[in-house]
């Protein structure tokens, strides 16, 4: 197997084509890049914000800023156990906190 690098090139068709792996970028970088919706009290679309500027927390936003996300709770049918994640260290937002079974922003 090649080693994997920031970038792969593949040729396909006789055209090369680049794949990105996810190493060319901090998670920081991704945390400012990617974007959230940014909502009103009434769940109205009214912006954008990066996901960093979106869960910074300060005097001016001490919850952060209403923005779209979304949580999947995984139940045992069997059992009525959940699934819970414990999030990594290196996460920017709650590193370490234990949490729903995933989430994300759409």
């Amino acid at each position: 197997f090649p080693t994997l690098t920031s970038t792969m090139a593949t040729k396909t068709n006789g055209t090369t084509a680049t794949t990105w792996d996810g190493n060319a970028m901090s998670q920081d970088d991704m945390m400012i890049k990617d974007t959230v919706l940014v909502l009103d009290d009434n769940d109205n679309v009214i912006g954008s914000e990066s996901k960093k500027g979106s869960h910074l927390f300060n005097a001016k936003t001490q919850r952060g800023v209403l923005h779209r996300a979304f949580s999947v709770f995984l139940f045992d049918e069997s059992t009525g156990d959940l699934l819970l994640q414990q999030r990594a260290s290196t996460k920017i937002t709650f590193p370490n906190v234990w949490t729903n079974t995933c989430c994300s922003h759409p």
